[in-house]
């Protein structure tokens, strides 16, 4: 099969294609015709070694964590799905969506919706299950509830937004003057311009902040609300943990606030969630630039140069 591979860590020129071997489904998996897969930031800050410590690569390597395909062949103990189905997963560890074929465990999988394409599905992993366990699990948003989503145009954040919005939540999103009625079209009631506003100086408090592009809860102290307010980043790093043990202690004195970092895990059930949001409106991918496998080190590059309007999509032919 072909796939993108890398021999170790670097810049986008280290991801090659090449022939490999397929991979083959052991118990509880499934092997997958790969349609297509998406470009996330923890894909190539995973290839230039930046999260070497907690993601270690064995080389050659092949990266890509959102796969959507079709089902070749299911291996011993699979009963929910099989061969012609279209699905699509977050995948373990490192991935290996970026390939003509991936190997996935049924547990992770779901059904792709009929509505959905497979490069729409494939943006949806990664960046949908960080936006519903991050804003329903960790920020445990409520109806009626504020919440500000800072990155609201991106990958993660446009989603959030709509979750937000479906999950009953007043959504403020914060994004760039050129993303405002993106951010407003995909159900905020209000979109602040960070080149304009800055928006941990204002009056207003919110319930739950979903940081998607910072790791500032010490500005966005200043606008959570001091009666159980909680902060959620995406961002990993010794600032954020110390601050999310700080104020689990502070809670054990009786202040309120809380900070906590989401680490997205794979869940089909948590798919099935996502599907049924799409089924009734609530919830589309918004897909900024769509690349074929063999240009991934350009989408890598588009990923890496920031300011993303929606998901990066490999399609894979």
């Amino acid at each position: 099969m072909r796939a993108a591979v890398i021999d170790g860590y670097g810049g986008s020129e280290r991801l090659v294609l090449r022939e490999v071997a397929a991979p083959r489904p052991g118990p509880g998996q499934v092997l997958l015709r790969v349609r297509a897969a998406s470009v996330n930031p923890l894909d190539w800050k995973i290839r230039s070694g930046q999260l070497r410590l907690v993601k270690r690569l064995r080389f050659p390597a092949i990266l890509g964590l959102d796969v959507a395909g079709e089902v070749v062949e299911i291996g011993p103990e699979v009963s929910r799905f099989a061969p012609g189905d279209a699905v699509y997963a977050l995948l373990d560890g490192v991935g290996g969506a970026y390939a003509e074929y991936a190997v996935v465990r049924e547990s992770s999988l779901a059904a792709k919706p009929d509505v959905l394409s497979f490069e729409e599905a494939a943006a949806l992993p990664v960046a949908g299950l960080t936006a519903l366990q991050a804003l329903r699990d960790l920020g445990e948003l409520a109806p009626g509830e504020r919440l500000l989503i800072n990155g609201a145009a991106g990958g993660v954040g446009h989603l959030a937004v709509q979750i937000g919005a479906a999950l009953g939540a007043h959504v403020t999103g914060v994004a760039s003057g050129r993303n405002q009625e993106m951010v407003l079209a995909m159900g905020a009631e209000r979109a602040i311009d960070y080149e304009e506003v800055d928006f941990t100086g204002e009056d207003e408090e919110y319930d739950v902040i979903f940081d998607v592009v910072g790791s500032r809860f010490d500005d966005c102290s200043a606008v959570l609300s001091a009666d159980g307010g909680v902060y959620v980043s995406t961002q990993v790093g010794p600032r954020l943990f110390a601050w999310s043990v700080l104020t689990r202690l502070g809670r054990l004195l009786g202040r309120r606030r809380l900070a906590r970092l989401i680490i997205t895990h794979p869940s089909g059930q948590d798919l099935e969630v996502i599907n049924r949001l799409v089924e009734i409106g609530k919830l589309r991918p918004a897909i900024g630039r769509v690349y074929l496998l063999e240009d991934v080190g350009r989408a890598h590059e588009a990923s890496e140069g920031g300011h993303a309007r929606g998901k990066i999509v490999l399609r894979i032919e």
